[in-house]
């Protein structure tokens, strides 16, 4: 099946799974970076500013990808990319430590990001078909979520006392992706503007107003901003959390710290989603896939509650099992529902706006890491687990309207 795939979808999947890994090494752990610079809430202030700017670029992003094409995008963001990483490491060089520099280049890679995902996924989509897209979108799992083992591991491991190689990591695969973009990926796309594309803010909007008016698409967003606003705990209160609180212990003869123990559980939740993701997607589809996802994300929602509310090595051990097979279950299913929700008429526009549920929902997640330090473990853990009812709800809501109202163009 690999053989058939477009020479663009093979390229890209490469391209992203070094960008994971190379991402992976640090940006899961910048929380604690910065609230060690300065402090929790300032930290949490800090990253909401930072993903508001992805998510304006993201939505600017959307824009340009149909207005000039895949590639003009892609080529943008891989080398606004390599700046921004290039900044973070000369920002942490050991002659001096600059933590402002660190975050200004933090949001120029944001906005890189921004650029870089509808172009990316309007792409594969473009060159894909019905019979290939179920494939492409396992095996693009399947390296994301390896490349992000692997890097959460040695990022766990090095990132408190060896970040500058880290950083100078980031960059070398930052300028691989840049190459592999500029000489293997090919456009797919042709713009149909007759006249030279408007760029304005007022061109952007009315470009998004189709999806503005499509309700059930709306409340289907923002049931997967409040699941996302799940997920990103991990790397926003979880990780400052256990950092801080974690009982260090030793495991087969291996020290363990908090830090180190992100790094753990995100590898267990890897290799969960590695192994059984096959077993996974044969198994799920003998079911209906609503019922499917509503207990996938009931389960996944648990297993960050318990993470935000314990500090002991077994109760994490356990929890990182429950989120892990939750997430095979809700993820496949929520991909196939999104896909029948999306026109082909504007898919630059709405895979921009789906996108946009990664931004919004690390926007809340950050806002509860502002507000931890005034709430318990336990009240953090009960409102996980509103979050995660309230995305069940929305979502299937969505899927219900959808079902009476919307017709498929």
């Amino acid at each position: 099946m690999w053989q058939t795939l477009h020479p663009n979808i093979k390229a890209r999947i490469k391209i992203q799974f070094l960008s994971r890994f190379g991402s992976s090494l640090i940006f899961p752990f910048m929380a604690i970076y910065l609230s060690h610079a300065y402090n929790a809430q300032t930290a949490g202030i800090l990253m909401m500013i930072n993903i508001v700017i992805a998510f304006l670029a993201g939505v600017y992003g959307g824009h340009l990808t149909d207005m000039y094409g895949r590639r003009p995008l892609l080529i943008t963001g891989e080398t606004i990319k390599l700046i921004g990483s290039a900044g973070i490491f000369l920002a942490n060089i050991p002659v001096y430590h600059l933590p402002w520099l660190t975050f200004i280049m933090m949001s120029i890679g944001n906005i890189a990001s921004g650029l870089l995902n509808p172009a990316s996924e309007a792409m594969l989509i473009d060159v894909s078909t019905k019979t290939t897209r179920a494939f492409m979108y396992a095996i693009n799992y399947w390296a994301s979520n390896f490349s992000l083992m692997i890097g959460s591991m040695i990022g766990g491991w090095l990132f408190e006392s060896h970040f500058i190689i880290l950083a100078s990591t980031l960059v070398i695969i930052n300028t691989l992706s840049l190459l592999l973009t500029i000489f293997s990926i090919t456009e797919t796309y042709q713009s149909n503007q007759l006249s030279s594309p408007k760029i304005g803010m007022l061109a952007v909007f009315k470009h998004y107003q189709p999806v503005f008016k499509d309700l059930p698409f709306l409340i289907f967003t923002l049931g997967g901003i409040l699941l996302l606003a799940v997920e990103f705990q991990r790397t926003n209160y979880i990780a400052i959390h256990l950092a801080e609180k974690f009982v260090h212990t030793t495991i087969f003869a291996v020290p363990l710290n908090g830090v180190k123990m992100i790094s753990v559980l995100t590898t267990i939740n890897t290799l969960i989603i590695i192994f059984f993701t096959a077993l996974f997607s044969n198994w799920i589809a003998r079911y209906n896939t609503r019922y499917i996802f509503t207990i996938g994300t009931l389960l996944f929602t648990i297993g960050y509650a318990l993470q935000a509310t314990t500090i002991t090595f077994l109760p994490l051990l356990i929890s990182s099992l429950i989120l892990s097979f939750g997430e095979l279950m809700y993820v496949p299913t929520r991909q196939v529902q999104l896909a029948n929700l999306m026109p082909k008429s504007q898919r630059g526009a709405y895979i921009a706006f789906n996108g946009s549920i990664f931004q919004l929902g690390k926007i809340l997640a950050s806002l509860v890491l502002v507000g931890s330090p005034l709430l318990t473990n336990s009240l953090i853990g009960i409102l996980i687990l509103f979050l995660g009812g309230g995305a069940v709800i929305l979502t299937l809501l969505s899927l219900k309207m959808f079902d009476t109202h919307h017709v498929q163009p």
